[in-house]
């Protein structure tokens, strides 16, 4: 009982030192908004991002500034949802049978499950009173997959995405500046920049700001990589745009022409 004790005090003192440090940091980087961080917070202590779930989409661009070391221009920061991206439809939280719907109500009471096409299916979206909105996506397979995939263990669906499984291979971890700080996972920033090139092409008329949008995280992310990491940025371009057959190489070079960056 008294290592027990010992043990706790040393967390709590190691506790105060990141809450310290994270609010440092978040004097000189934009932190995420307070409802995303109680999310991602939530999401964390469940173990998801332990047992593979991944932060992709706009929210998962406003975290890339502590791990590149560089202010990100902070007006395609803004959003209302976060995207948990996963390729184990087997995903659990470390409580086995805890739904993800239990997993948010420790971020906030009011989230609940969106009904889909097939009301019989679970939900992939889930939406609090004040409309912030969290989808379950997971990469596509085949033309015939389920639509939202079964997430059995969370009582959830996953919508399937063309191109999710490039984006998040080998993420990498990272640490959310919110409260003492969040442990999290996210894309390679090359592969997210690159995925963003692709997105804003493929994206309709009707999707026109969404298109901007990708197109200025994407000029934001290529512009601070060749300062920290020229290397990774090439080989990303290089793989995604070897990908021919799968219409890949275009749509990045229309995109490199759009926000004025040659190949690196």
């Amino acid at each position: 009982m008294q290592a027990r004790a010992e043990a706790a005090r040393t967390e709590m003192a190691h506790r105060q030192e990141r809450r310290r440090l994270v609010s440092t940091l978040r004097r000189l980087i934009p932190a995420p908004a307070p409802i995303l961080g109680k999310v991602l917070d939530a999401v964390s202590q469940a173990g998801l991002f332990r047992r593979g779930a991944v932060l992709v989409g706009t929210a998962a661009y406003q975290c890339y500034a502590p791990l590149l070391g560089t202010i990100l221009p902070s007006a395609t920061v803004m959003t209302q949802d976060a995207d948990l991206a996963t390729a184990d439809l087997a995903l659990q939280g470390d409580s086995e049978g805890e739904s993800l719907l239990g997993i948010l109500h420790r971020a906030d009471k009011t989230f609940a499950g969106l009904p889909g096409l097939d009301v019989k299916a679970p939900p992939a979206r889930f939406r609090n009173a004040e409309n912030f909105v969290v989808d379950l996506l997971t990469p596509q397979r085949r033309r015939t997959d389920r639509n939202p995939m079964p997430l059995r263990r969370l009582a959830a669906g996953a919508i399937p995405l063309q191109h999710l499984d490039w984006l998040i291979f080998e993420p990498v971890p990272a640490v959310v500046l919110h409260g003492a700080g969040i442990p999290i996972v996210l894309p390679q920033p090359a592969r997210f920049a690159v995925h963003k090139m692709m997105l804003a092409q493929k994206r309709g008329a009707h999707e026109a700001a969404k298109s901007r949008k990708d197109l200025e995280q994407a000029a934001a992310l290529v512009a601070a990589l060749r300062e920290t990491a020229p290397f990774a940025l090439s080989d990303a371009m290089a793989d995604a745009s070897a990908r021919g057959r799968e219409g890949w190489a275009k749509p990045i070079e229309r995109s490199l022409s759009q926000i004025g960056a040659g190949l690196p």
